[in-house]
């Protein structure tokens, strides 16, 4: 057992780990470089990585190229120079003109660190999108508004990792969804509202781990269902009287039928862990997979450990937030795309790629920030193949006899402050406790008031007009204002869904309560008393099985 350098606990580093880490370490000048075990446990390791990331924390600035206002993750008095997106990938720049010789009288981080605030910055992480400016690392995205860390999305507002879905509004971890309000960890559904943790269901309201259902309201646990009524049966004729009480959602049905739903799921038993068609794997919402262990938010992955919202990963190791489109052969990486990728941040479609920040199309980087289309370049400067090859196994070494090999960025690294990131959305910490660890820290600014007279929100969507779109809503929890759009009135006219009442960072936080935690505990089966992992604490009061008795009880 091991002892973080972070938090102190305890965690273990196996023989599959160390096997793993050999397999990932890269060869430079004839020598294999070792990755050496991490030294900080898997939750500190990944709250490292979280840090670095910004999505939520949108700032208006100007370009520091053209002069004109911009959309930005950076704050207006961030030291970094900014650009909007067409002039970052314009051709009026080169990040080869920041590149400098590496200086071993200093070490790395020092040294990018120097590099890395002089290159231009991206204003916000977006590819190929059309009509969804107020987007953030996206990819592939047609008319989508406020989604974040999200490919391939049509006409969806409100949500965090959302992708192949169309249509869909305050969302938590979807696949493949359409039209669908508030659903959270789920896959291929259709026109559900308030859905969690289900699969291959349709026109269903309030539902919760059930799957290839439909036309069901209030139920939890289910398998290929039609017409349940809190789990029970009700047959087609009764199921249309009792459609027509909660097909028009006011705020008052919705706590109802939550309630309701709480009480069924306390009688019923629960699986430890929602892993579906996947062999060998550990975590949670686990679809399609195979060999990936302590892994969360993944589909069609394989040999992977440490995965944190990485679908079509292979071979990876600690990473999270990757594209739609896969990792493969990564090791300590976020918000990544491509293969052989180590401590990257921000790295798309590129290889053979390691310690490097902002890069695109690039392979066979070192310590790079802002490259496009480059190779054999190491701290932005251009090398032969050879040269490149000796220069880096230099570093190595020197990053060997430093501590600094195999580690991720520093918290002082970070583009962005901590509470900025998402770090806080996992990882909690006031100020003196970010500090503590080596981050930064934003003294919270007075938000400026909206335009327009305030408007309390009806129980009912029928009771509001399109008059709401010029009013100003408060948030009932936090006291925040907020507005409605027209694409988001039409929706909620369409779903038959009253008009929120909380402003749209309360209800994020409302879904990331919903889903599960990631975290495994050691407690017994509640059935057959084997020793399980589960994502339930034992002190929770949920029912929870071992797979095989769940299995059982439920077929």
């Amino acid at each position: 057992m091991e002892s973080c350098k972070q938090c102190g606990e305890k965690f273990e580093i196996t023989s599959e780990d160390l096997a793993h880490l050999s397999q990932l370490s890269p060869v430079f000048d004839g020598r294999k470089f070792s990755i050496p075990s991490p030294k900080k446990c898997p939750s500190c390791r990944q709250q490292n990585r979280l840090a670095f990331r910004n999505e939520r924390t949108l700032y208006t600035r100007k370009c520091d190229l053209s002069g004109k206002q911009i959309l930005s993750i950076y704050s207006p008095d961030k030291p970094y120079k900014v650009y909007d997106q067409d002039e970052w990938w314009g051709d009026k720049w080169d990040g080869m003109d920041y590149g400098r010789d590496y200086d071993f009288s200093k070490n790395f981080f020092e040294q990018f660190k120097e590099l890395y605030e002089v290159v231009p910055r991206i204003s916000l992480h977006t590819i190929n999108v059309e009509n969804s400016y107020y987007t953030c690392y996206t990819l592939n995205m047609k008319n989508c508004y406020l989604i974040f860390g999200a490919g391939n999305d049509e006409d969806c507002m409100f949500g965090k990792y959302i992708s192949y879905s169309k249509n869909c509004l305050d969302s938590l971890c979807l696949y493949s969804c359409e039209f669908c309000y508030q659903g959270v960890a789920s896959d291929g559904c259709y026109g559900c509202r308030f859905f969690t943790n289900s699969r291959n269901c349709s026109d269903s309201t309030m539902i919760e781990e059930c799957s290839g259902c439909k036309n069901c309201i209030g139920c939890f646990g289910l398998r290929s269902k039609e017409y349940c009524v809190f789990n029970e049966f009700v047959g087609k004729e009764k199921y249309q009287e009792i459609f027509k009480e909660y097909e028009n959602l006011t705020h008052s049905k919705i706590k109802f039928l939550r309630d309701r739903l709480e009480e069924v799921k306390l009688k019923l038993p629960h699986t430890a862990s929602h892993i579906y068609a996947s062999e060998n794997c550990s975590g949670d919402a686990i679809f399609n997979s195979k060999n990936c262990k302590f892994s969360y938010d993944v589909k069609d992955s394989e040999d992977c450990k440490f995965l944190y919202n990485s679908p079509r990963s292979v071979g990876t190791m600690d990473a999270v937030y990757t594209a739609p489109e896969g990792v493969q052969f990564c090791y300590n990486v976020c918000s990544t795309l491509g293969t052989n990728l180590m401590v990257t941040f921000f790295v798309w479609y590129s290889d053979n790629v390691r310690y490097s920040m902002d890069c695109q199309n690039s392979r066979d980087l070192f310590g790079c920030v802002g490259l496009r289309n480059k190779r054999y370049c190491v701290f932005n400067k251009q090398y032969s193949k050879e040269d490149y090859g000796k220069l880096v196994a230099k570093i190595i070494s020197q990053m060997e006899k430093s501590g600094e090999w195999g580690e991720f960025f520093p918290y002082a690294l970070s583009p962005c402050d901590y509470n900025e990131t998402i770090a806080p959305e996992y990882f909690p910490l006031k100020k003196n406790e970010a500090l503590k660890i080596g981050a930064r820290w934003r003294d919270e600014v007075d938000e400026k008031k909206l335009d327009g007279e305030y408007f309390d929100v009806p129980d009912d969507i029928n009771e509001v007009d399109e008059s709401i779109l010029k009013k100003v809503l408060k948030c009932e929890i936090s006291g925040r204002e907020y507005k409605i759009t027209p694409a988001e009135f039409d929706f909620y006219k369409r779903m038959k869904i009253a008009i929120p009442r909380k402003h749209p960072d309360v209800r994020h936080y409302d879904r990331l309560k919903l889903h599960d935690v990631y975290r495994l505990w050691q407690r017994k089966c509640a059935k057959c008393e084997k020793d399980i992992q589960a994502i339930y604490s034992p002190e929770c009061k949920e029912i929870v099985y071992c797979e095989e008795c769940y299995l059982k009880d439920l077929y």
